[in-house]
């Protein structure tokens, strides 16, 4: 059997949707033992959201759902409830990690704040994910991905080539960018505070804000505000050359060409077409002078070729030069399939279906195919077997729909 780095680890994740689970995904992975604390009938929030095969809405079908949830054991409980409140105490006293993406005070309002639940456990991290932090003057506000991915820079930052005269429309990424960003953050946090358990015996509380997680990423437009006190343009006018993409015969590429060795490596590859062999574009400085020229140029001729022949001819040559992958492009990917990036997991009542395999490759521990729970599937072991509640007490508990 294959030993985990996390093995030893148990974790309860009390929290739905994207940024608390991704993180908890992350720890399961690893070898940790995730309970997921969900809602009793209803589940986790992401249960109800698409895609699901077929297009019929299922709770135990939800493509989001599974993907987040891979690996983890889903314990039903109340914790609004008294009664639910005290068991999840329990579950508490043993945990080394809660997991939890709760507006700033809810837990608190239940009677389950940090310091309840750092007297019952010393040794408990307790991990909030949400889209503000705890502190300052937005830690109630409501927020979404969109709304903490628009005000991260990031939308602003995107480059294009459109110019609408001074406006420059933010952009929106797919999916939850910002939530992922605030899970991936939550996760290396509460890695570092386990090593500092270790050192100390401590557990503390991570305060973890999904906006300034994607905000961290913005560093070299917050460093040229700050040096010249001007803000960042997308605008490609206003900004360094090779940062949009230029369509090819059957796509696009993004290339860059700013220093000489990229720009000899982009003649060879467009056969040294005349028009962009003139002496103003000799020098790095006659390049971006005349790129409302050489742009359009170099464009017209990337228009004659296909984007694999152009992108594996200018790798070859040294030329940064890469396509712009649709989903069904990179789903079909060899470089991903060689790397084994997808995996397929079964499940008992969505059916077998590929999904997106652990990021990072380790030589001593093989990447896992474990599916994401039904509603409740864990409940009884984890209360029957190892609180001790009886059957008896477990059918009275579900009775009340406390679990």
């Amino acid at each position: 059997m294959t030993v985990k780095p996390l093995d030893d680890i148990r974790v309860l994740e009390l929290a739905e949707m994207v940024s608390g689970p991704m993180c908890g995904k992350l720890f399961a992975e690893m070898g940790a033992e995730v309970i997921k604390i969900e809602a009793p009938g209803t589940g986790d929030e992401a249960r109800r959201h698409p895609p699901y095969p077929g297009d019929i809405p299922d709770a135990e079908k939800s493509g989001l759902f599974l993907y987040l949830n891979t690996g983890k054991k889903s314990v039903t409980l109340d914790v609004a409830q008294a009664r639910g409140a005290e068991i999840f105490k329990r579950l508490v006293a043993d945990a080394d990690i809660l997991l939890e993406n709760h507006p700033p005070g809810h837990l608190e309002s239940l009677g389950l704040g940090f310091e309840t639940l750092h007297a019952l456990n010393p040794k408990l991290i307790v991990t909030s994910v949400t889209p503000f932090g705890q502190s300052g003057p937005y830690r109630d506000w409501k927020g979404t991905d969109l709304i903490e991915w628009a005000m991260s820079l990031t939308g602003y930052n995107t480059p294009t080539m459109v110019d609408d005269g001074e406006k420059e429309n933010p952009l929106r990424a797919p999916g939850h960018p910002a939530e992922m960003m605030g899970a991936t953050t939550a996760a290396a946090a509460a890695m570092f505070a386990l090593f500092h358990r270790e050192r100390t015996g401590q557990g503390q509380w991570l305060d973890v804000p999904c906006w300034q997680s994607t905000l961290n990423t913005a560093k070299v437009e917050m460093a040229v505000y700050s040096y010249r006190g001007v803000p960042f343009s997308r605008l490609r006018s206003r900004s360094g050359v090779g940062l949009e993409p230029l369509r090819c015969r059957d796509g696009y590429v993004y290339t860059l060409w700013t220093v000489d060795a990229h720009f000899e490596a982009l003649k060879e590859l467009l056969g040294h077409p005349e028009v962009i062999e003139s002496e103003v574009f000799r020098t790095m400085q006659g390049r971006a002078e005349n790129d409302d020229v050489l742009r359009p140029a170099v464009q017209a001729e990337l228009l004659k070729y296909d984007m694999d022949d152009l992108v594996s001819r200018g790798q070859a040559l040294g030329l940064p030069i890469g396509a712009i992958h649709t989903v069904a492009r990179a789903a079909e990917d060899e470089h991903l399939k060689t790397r084994g990036a997808f995996i397929e997991i079964g499940h008992p009542v969505a059916g077998r279906f590929r999904y997106p395999g652990p990021l990072v490759k380790m030589s001593e521990i093989p990447a896992s195919a474990a599916r994401a729970p039904l509603l409740g599937e864990h409940t009884d072991e984890i209360l029957g077997g190892r609180l001790g509640y009886s059957a008896a007490q477990l059918a009275a508990l579900r009775a009340a729909g406390i679990i």
